[in-house]
């Protein structure tokens, strides 16, 4: 049996009988009570910025964003204002939504990302070895497509440089054009506007996220985006047969022993029932022959991804899926640390490695784990102004671009919710110049004591039959030194990597102080 059927959650049910497949199904797809829509409000700037006495034009044509961004290109870099100008009458405010529908319209025709999916003929574009860096300026669109960006950035530099005049003028132009309901570039200017005019303004609600939500519709926005997107699919796909692979592999039976999965990542317990039902396949973790052991990490809220709403626990899912299929399971939260006994640890490091604390590199280090899965955003260098704010909008510009191929145009409840999240990537406080990539988190691991591993044939091949369920535009790359990265139109999306010590520590074990369920 090859590794991608062991990944398969859709063959589960050949192997294991209608009785587990129900309760697989249980996990994915328990009915649930939605709360009441979220409602579809235009986004409104306070009052104190509303005054707009520069922006003059035909009140009975709709703003297009190419008219918007000629004109930001046009208007003089004005200096700092102490005081605040005679304001002209503003626009009346009932004929903003109405303005901002029709500019919507008129710019879908020149400016609407292509939603039609590309055909995945099954070529290997993209598949070769080389490096996973950044291919052009990104995201499938030309820099003059992506007119929320050429809208924001300067919006953002402004602010920095305290250019009250100018920063009111990019609001009152971005408010005309931005919509929680559009394409890419609406919605991004939407997201980009909210968190920007939090600068002048503590008033303004936060778009609907992880934290905010029921966890009833959490979970089902974590099921959906995981169903459409290979964001988080793909690389929980290879943690999760890195894992095999440390465990023994295609080839012979698996090690004895129980295993034990050190979780501090963002999937919130949706990786781990695929990789469960692969282990008892392979005869590993069934009562009486050995254990497997999940210890989840928290890393607390920062960050996008991390959150969860008050209230949610995968936990108890878990337990109930693990002795539907007869596996030996523990689940218990707590810190790094290896426990008693024979065991092969791994540490799946998930898009957390810059959330955990000081303690937590010599902690994982003196624990010398058997693998340690690490996967991070591959950030882009920043480009033009807003120093990080560049680069962050840039990224998240690839996230709404997927998204909106992912659910085909269609807006929901979990799409809002998974967007909102993402959104917080732009309130994150980053260096100038280049982010944080493959290149830099490898010195990082050098630094600590590791030594990088390649990827077995298996779990690349598990990894590349994943993507052919989703969009074409998604693309696997293998760099030269074994990580393995994830494109999206040409522009690197995230990495995995495998690492291991690369010497032995005389620290004594440590005890992982959990609670246990």
């Amino acid at each position: 049996m090859t590794l991608e059927e062991g990944l398969d959650a859709s063959n589960l049910s050949s192997h294991h009988g209608n009785h587990h497949h129900h309760h697989l199904m249980d996990w994915l797809e328990d009915s649930i009570s939605f709360l009441p829509t979220f409602p579809n409000e235009l986004y409104s700037v306070p009052e104190e910025i509303a005054h707009c006495q520069w922006w003059v034009q035909d009140q009975n044509q709709p703003l297009t964003a190419a008219a918007a961004v000629a004109a930001v290109a046009e208007a003089p870099s004005i200096a700092i204002v102490t005081a605040k100008p005679e304001p002209l009458p503003e626009m009346p405010k009932a004929e903003l939504p109405k303005k901002r529908k029709l500019a919507a319209r008129q710019t879908a025709g020149v400016f609407e990302e292509d939603r039609k999916p590309q055909v995945n003929n099954g070529s290997k574009k993209g598949h070769g070895r080389g490096s996973m860096s950044n291919s052009g300026s990104g995201g499938g669109a030309s820099k003059e497509v992506r007119w929320a960006e050429q809208l924001l950035n300067p919006l953002a530099a402004a602010i920095d440089a305290a250019n009250l005049y100018r920063a009111q003028h990019l609001i009152c132009v971005l408010q005309e054009l931005a919509s929680p309901t559009g394409d890419a570039n609406h919605r991004l200017a939407f997201y980009g506007l909210q968190v920007l005019s939090r600068n002048f303004t503590s008033s303004l609600s936060s778009p609907l996220n992880y934290a905010s939500t029921d966890p009833r519709l959490f979970r089902s926005a974590l099921i959906k985006f995981h169903e459409v997107s290979a964001w988080f699919a793909f690389p929980n796909c290879l943690a999760n047969a890195a894992i095999l692979q440390a465990m023994g592999g295609r080839a012979g039976p698996v090690r004895s022993g129980s295993l034990h999965v050190v979780d501090v990542g963002v999937s919130h317990g949706l990786q781990w029932p695929t990789l469960m039902e692969a282990l008892t396949r392979r005869g590993m973790g069934l009562v009486g022959q050995g254990m497997v052991k999940l210890t989840v990490v928290e890393t607390g809220s920062g960050g996008p991804f991390g959150s969860a709403p008050a209230g949610y626990d995968f936990v108890p899912q878990l337990m109930r899926y693990g002795r539907s299929i007869d596996l030996n399971l523990r689940v218990e939260r707590g810190e790094v640390g290896r426990g008693p006994g024979k065991e092969t640890v791994v540490v799946c490091l998930q898009f957390r490695a810059g959330r955990v604390g000081p303690g937590f590199w010599k902690a994982v280090r003196e624990m010398e784990p058997d693998l340690l899965v690490l996967t991070e955003m591959e950030e882009g260098r920043g480009r033009g102004e807003g120093k990080g704010f560049a680069r962050r909008a840039e990224m998240l510009w690839g996230f709404l671009e997927s998204t909106s191929v992912a659910f085909k145009g269609r807006d929901s409840e979990e799409r809002r919710v998974v967007e909102g999240e993402a959104a917080r990537l732009l309130e994150e406080e980053g260096e100038e110049g280049e982010g944080w990539g493959n290149e830099r988190w490898k010195e990082k691991m050098e630094g600590e004591g590791f030594k990088e591993e390649g990827f077995g044939e298996e779990a690349v091949e598990a990894g590349r039959a994943l993507l052919k369920k989703y969009d074409g535009n998604w693309e696997m790359k293998i760099a030269t030194d074994g990580a393995v990265g994830l494109s999206w139109k040409g522009q690197s999306v995230s990495f995995c990597s495998l690492w291991k010590p690369a010497y032995k520590t005389t620290a004594g074990v440590l005890s992982s102080g959990g609670r246990r369920h």
